[in-house]
């Protein structure tokens, strides 16, 4: 299992704990106001009678009348809460169980813990974070390139972006120490869907993401233009959205760096 797909794991076990904790709370509590006994159910004809057994030890069954149906209801629904109570429990334990003991580092650990010279001779068939990061960052593409006019702009790592705005978001990956890549094309089936602004990879989860960052919101035609880039993104055959990190600007309102600070912390980190 990948780190990615152990954090999905992990997200989607935690909320069924959650729901099964509720649920296990909310028929506890319904046990207490359960009535004495069980229930007996007899077929009559084409009816169904009700019976109820108050001492377990003993045979006798004290009929429910039609009009106590109530009677039968709970019965049988302590009956059934009993029964999923045990197999929630035995769910709960088990969730319980893989998050407590499961760890998607231990094959790395393996690993790490030879000698050095033992390192050598295995194939260890996996890449640490930082043999990633280095992969990732290593892959050679072509940029989109500047004009002759177009304005200089320098983030910390040395590397020319188009605005202000880009250089508070590169240096901000820079400083929490996010991998990115400036203007890395995007390529879905083949077909050039854009050239993102900022192709990150949250480590962590070894996922990508695509930072577009929309800083001429008051110009029509800029709007016009990147509507029809987004559309390219959701149209794109297994693209996933979640991947999508977008940022926002006018004239009037700059961007906020508590905003990029923010989805720093949401996505990549």
């Amino acid at each position: 299992m990948d780190i990615q797909n152990y954090e999905a794991t992990v997200s989607r076990l935690k909320k069924q704990q959650a729901l099964i904790e509720s649920a296990i709370k909310r028929i506890r509590k319904r046990q207490k106001s359960s009535p004495e006994g069980s229930l007996r159910v007899e077929k009559k004809g084409n009816l169904y009678q009700y019976y109820q057994r108050r001492d377990p030890d003993k045979t006798r069954f004290i009929y429910i009348a039609r009009k106590n149906q109530s009677l039968a209801a709970a019965l049988a629904q302590k009956s059934y809460d009993t029964k999923l109570l045990e197999v929630l429990e035995k769910q709960l334990n088990a969730i319980k169980s893989f998050l407590r003991n499961f760890d998607p580092k231990a094959v790395q650990q393996v690993y790490a813990k030879l000698s050095a010279p033992r390192k050598a001779l295995v194939d260890k068939g996996f890449l640490t974070d930082e043999e990633f990061v280095a992969q990732w960052q290593a892959v050679p593409y072509q940029r989109l390139g500047f004009r002759k006019d177009d304005p200089e702009y320098y983030t910390q790592r040395g590397e020319r972006v188009r605005s202000k705005s880009e250089i508070l978001i590169a240096d901000a990956l820079y400083r929490h120490n996010i991998p990115y890549r400036y203007e890395y094309p995007l390529y879905v089936d083949g077909v050039l869907v854009a050239a993102p602004d900022f192709n990150c990879l949250n480590v962590r989860l070894r996922k990508e993401h695509y930072w577009e960052h929309l800083g001429m919101m008051g110009d029509k035609d800029y709007v016009n233009h990147n509507v029809k880039k987004l559309e390219r993104y959701s149209l794109a055959k297994d693209f996933d959205e979640s991947g999508l990190i977008l940022t926002f600007e006018t004239e009037s309102q700059p961007i906020n760096t508590r905003v990029i600070e923010e989805k720093i912390r949401k996505y990549l980190l």
